[in-house]
């Protein structure tokens, strides 16, 4: 099974548009996850559709921002357990692939009152998982100052907070090949900054389902300032 995860910063530009086909077309993931769309429904499907996909789920935009997509292949079945601005929690089942139980697409908030609000959100759902289960997004957060180079170090106490928020899931970070950060300020030097915002988390069934699982990290050749994620289960 194979999924891709891009905050892709407005489905209104058609070189993002052309990126995500490429990249659809070329990996042939059998979910994809779509942050900031900054688009109405109608036309989120009209992308998902030049994208060769049938299935969806769409969180509309508040205001001119946010706005998340989910749309998967015939190949499996997605049950929506959860659905809000930030958070999309599904179940997975599929008589042709290994999929994980279950699978939480997060798009963490800026402002730190919401991140921690979301944060109790996935809380919540991890209560009720005893099985493989995969987060994955963008989670405007990073675990350790290794993981922002640039600007000013991040507070600890929002370290601290990410880093509760992991363990008390009891997930982990499950690594990545490719660039060390995901995202970038796009400003000039001296005033660059990188962080690795985009991740895939995994419990411990899930790690034993997939021992090979790997996630990628790919340039969508700069229509966005954020990495795109692809996962191979």
């Amino acid at each position: 099974m194979n999924l891709l995860a891009w905050n892709c910063q407005g489905l209104g530009v058609a070189l993002t548009v052309r990126n995500l086909k490429e990249e659809c077309f070329r990996k042939k993931p059998h979910l994809v996850f779509l942050m900031e769309t900054k688009q109405k429904a109608s036309y989120v499907r009209k992308i998902k559709r030049r994208c060769g996909f049938n299935e969806e789920w769409i969180v509309n935009l508040i205001g001119r921002s946010g706005g998340l997509a989910l749309w998967w292949s015939d190949a499996i079945t997605v049950n929506i357990l959860f659905s809000s601005a930030n958070v999309i929690h599904t179940s997975v089942i599929s008589d042709v692939l290994s999929t994980p139980s279950y699978i939480s697409f997060i798009y963490g908030p800026t402002d730190d009152a919401d991140r921690m609000l979301c944060w109790q959100e996935v809380r919540r759902i991890s209560n009720a998982i005893r099985k493989p289960w995969l987060c994955l997004g963008d989670f405007n957060d990073i675990l350790s100052q290794t993981e922002k180079w640039g600007g000013q170090p991040r507070a600890w106490r929002r370290i601290r907070n990410f880093k509760c928020f992991v363990s008390d899931c009891e997930l982990e970070d499950l690594g990545f090949h490719g660039p060390s950060f995901t995202w970038c300020n796009n400003r000039d030097s001296p005033d660059t900054v990188y962080e690795h915002l985009d991740r895939a988390l995994g419990n411990l069934q899930l790690r034993e389902l997939f021992p090979t699982l790997q996630v990628f990290n790919v340039d969508p050749a700069k229509s966005s300032n954020h990495h795109l994620l692809f996962i191979q289960c």
